[in-house]
């Protein structure tokens, strides 16, 4: 890990602050269960020790063993998790029961990835695109709970006269503890568009139309 880190660190030298944002945190991609957490822990302390990050992050895995990861770090004055990286959007909401709450005890933020579930809640149902078309994930995924739910997002983004990626994007802001949402675009206009949803306030009502229609499924993306 250290190894990789120096070359990432490497690459990233360049006068610009992106750069310099590149190696600030180093986020651990995965749980692996062949791996101990004293040994993953320890790894991602060095990185920081020896300077090529600032901060560390985990990234989708269960509660239990952020929570594990975190009181092993915490209780062996180690450096500890600022930051999970979390699927969590209107259309998957597995995280808010068992994530988020471990989060808020630990002080940890969300850096939510997939909050436009894979573009489903970007277009109306009947609008098609070449991902949709192509995509096996978001083909098999989407379900009649999900219709009713991209339906409302379409209708509030109409009412309020903005995007239904807005609407979504509000919505994933809105919930506690949420830092900055990890979205995906292709165009400049959508990433605009995308990031006027910080100015877009959600009502309690307009929160609780959009979840109504939720059905709870299968966690996956962990080990």
């Amino acid at each position: 890990m250290g190894s990789a880190a120096s070359t990432s660190l490497t690459r990233s030298r360049r006068p610009s602050s992106a750069s310099s944002l590149i190696m600030s945190m180093c986020s651990s991609a995965i749980v692996s269960t062949m791996t101990p957490i004293e040994e993953t822990m320890r790894a991602l302390h060095d990185v920081v020790q020896a300077g090529y990050a600032r901060y560390i992050g985990m990234s989708s895995c269960y509660a239990y063993q952020f929570h594990a990861m975190q009181n092993y770090a915490i209780n062996n004055n180690l450096t500890p998790f600022i930051s999970m990286q979390n699927h969590h959007s209107l259309l998957y909401r597995e995280e808010e029961r068992e994530m988020y709450p471990t989060l808020k005890m630990f002080g940890v933020g969300a850096i939510p990835w997939s909050p436009l579930a894979k573009g489903l809640l970007t277009r109306p149902l009947g609008e098609q695109t070449k991902r949709g078309e192509t995509d096996v994930f978001v083909k098999r995924s989407r379900t009649e709970n999900d219709e009713k739910i991209i339906a409302r997002v379409e209708e509030l983004a109409n009412k309020k006269s903005v995007s239904m990626a807005q609407i979504a994007v509000a919505w994933v802001l809105s919930k506690d503890g949420v830092t900055a949402p990890i979205v995906g675009t292709t165009s400049l206009k959508n990433l605009d568009d995308i990031i006027a949803a910080i100015d877009l306030k959600l009502t309690p009502e307009d929160i609780k139309y959009l979840e109504e229609p939720y059905a709870p499924r299968k966690v996956f993306g962990h080990q």
